[in-house]
């Protein structure tokens, strides 16, 4: 019993076990959200998406991972960030932890993104805009684009 435990007790957590962390730009004025259209390579296509990463640095809170996810991947800093939801374990699926990131602004002296990954298009969407990327099918019903709605209710 006790090399078993032993196997799970691991310094950084496997990529696919790792947990996420999303986080919406929002601007507070005009009410938009930013996404990212993304060139994926696993899937040898593009998404439209929200700022995200895998929480890979066991020394951090998941807050620092969302600050940092912001600044490495579209070189934004915001000084208000608020957690908005985070999903549990389930069937197997990775904890997601969303975060919304009022008003940000462009970062003098961004980071470097370390991801492979390469955006291709950037664009900020009212709600009316969000909606019809959904009803194209540009953006995909799933549990993030549920918390986006949630985060244009909290600032209608």
């Amino acid at each position: 019993m006790l090399e078993s435990i032993e196997k799970k007790l691991v310094e950084k957590p496997n990529k696919k076990d790792r947990e996420v962390v999303i986080v919406f730009p929002f601007n507070t004025e005009t009410r938009e959200i930013f996404l990212i259209q993304e060139y994926i390579h696993t899937y040898d296509r593009k998404f439209w998406k929200f700022v995200s990463g895998g929480v890979d640095k066991v020394d951090k809170d998941i807050i620092t991972h969302a600050i940092e996810e912001l600044a490495e991947e579209v070189s934004m800093e915001s000084s208000v960030f608020y957690h908005l939801y985070s999903s549990e374990r389930v069937f197997g699926n990775r904890p997601i932890h969303y975060f919304i990131a009022e008003n940000p602004m462009i970062m003098d002296n961004p980071p470097e993104n370390p991801d492979t990954d390469f955006i291709t298009a950037v664009k900020w969407v009212n709600l009316t805009g969000f909606q019809e990327m959904l009803d194209k099918q540009e953006l995909l019903w799933d549990q993030g684009t549920m918390c986006a709605l949630q985060a244009f209710r909290k600032y209608q």
